[in-house]
């Protein structure tokens, strides 16, 4: 337990000596001295810190919390703190502890129902925290806490139906339409179609997604897979267009799902994109498939033909990784570019390696761009 744990608990104990001595003051003077059953467990917490206890004088914070009414909230505090300090342990204690009174509020009931689900999601006891989220729900449906916070419960396990349901609850509440949510929701479901072959499905889906946000990143994807599939050339290249119009910044994320099928077809549209929006990841994307998958000499004459030349550090060491005459450059580039972080949030600006459409940190969705100079610090 730290030095800073005994300090909070000692400042709550000298605030639950306040309120006692306030609450007495407002009464009338009793002719006789009675005893405050909170008197002994307060002494003994004080006690307890004195003498490097302070296990013991929590307990004794919690025994003074279910004497007294006053005391719910510090003693909601106490519990919102264990929880932030990766104690769930004792927040859910201390939260079961303030259920258990017999005199608890039906307001009160929902706030601690609420904490005590928020500790169990932090815990990743997801099951529990189900339960009481719904808990809260059966005293007061319109709980815009819970409903947000099953919804995020729901886009973790993948349960995308009914993470739709409850984000159509929360709009409602909110009185607003979150279209860019919904878009990367259904998107979600036009990706489990593709995956079990239901290609008109997939299709229809993502289009649907497209509809809602034009700049639907996934959607996009998922349509030229189902297009290609269908061997429907015409969806195909209005998809294509319509990315390069509405998201131009992700232009690069069609390279490996085009290219493959016809290299030769879909040369003369992508350098139409280059050619139009002059974006470097386009580029870099373009002529590392090519060194992959056909020949070195291949990818330097796609540079030559598209007149790229790095203007960042990381497009320069990109370029190294394929091209440097150093051998040595070479390998310690290649090697760089295997452990570099790809993408930045641009809400929260946690980096990762791997696209997500939603944020791991902040859990906004489509704000993973492409890392470029003017995003690094």
């Amino acid at each position: 337990m730290t030095s800073l744990l005994i300090s909070v608990l000692l400042a709550l104990l000298l605030v639950l000596s306040v309120l006692y001595w306030q609450k007495l003051e407002e009464s009338e003077r009793p002719l006789e001295p009675v005893e405050d059953d909170r008197i002994r467990p307060l002494l003994r917490g004080l006690n307890y810190l004195l003498s490097e206890q302070p296990d013991k004088a929590l307990q004794e914070i919690v025994r003074v919390a279910r004497l007294r009414s006053e005391a719910t909230e510090v003693y909601m505090f106490l519990g919102e703190m264990f929880r932030n300090k990766g104690e769930f342990g004792r927040a859910v204690r201390i939260h079961q502890n303030i259920l258990a009174r017999p005199d608890v509020s039906s307001t009160l009931f929902i706030e601690v129902q609420f904490a005590l689900a928020t500790d169990f999601q932090t815990g990743g006891l997801i099951d529990r925290a189900v339960r009481h989220y719904h808990k809260v729900l059966e005293v007061q449906p319109s709980h815009l806490g819970s409903l947000k916070s099953l919804l995020r419960i729901h886009e973790q396990t993948a349960e995308w139906a009914q993470a739709i349901d409850l984000l159509k609850r929360v709009e409602q509440l909110e009185n607003k339409k979150d279209n860019f949510h919904h878009a990367y929701l259904m998107a979600e479901i036009a990706e489990i179609a593709l995956q079990h072959g239901d290609l008109e499905l997939a299709l229809k889906q993502a289009k649907t997604s497209c509809s809602l946000a034009s700049d639907c990143i996934h959607a996009y994807l998922v349509f030229m897979h189902s297009a290609l599939q269908l061997q429907d050339s015409v969806s195909l290249m209005q998809g294509m267009d319509a990315m390069a119009e509405a998201a131009p910044d992700f232009l690069f994320l069609l390279i490996p799902v085009i290219l493959p099928t016809d290299h030769a077809t879909y040369e003369t549209t992508f350098l139409q994109y280059w050619q139009q929006y002059k974006n470097a990841e386009l580029a870099l994307a373009w002529l590392e498939y090519v060194a992959k998958h056909d020949a070195l000499e291949a990818a330097a004459s796609l540079q030559e033909k598209l007149v790229f030349r790095p203007d960042s550090l990381r497009d320069a060491l990109r370029l190294a990784a394929l091209f440097s005459d150093d051998s040595g450059m070479r390998e310690h580039a290649r090697a760089w570019r295997l452990q570099m972080k790809h993408y930045q949030c641009q809400q929260c600006g946690v980096q990762i390696e791997r696209l997500r459409w939603q944020c791991p940190q902040c859990h906004a969705w489509g704000s993973m761009y492409a890392i470029r100079m003017d995003h690094e610090g």
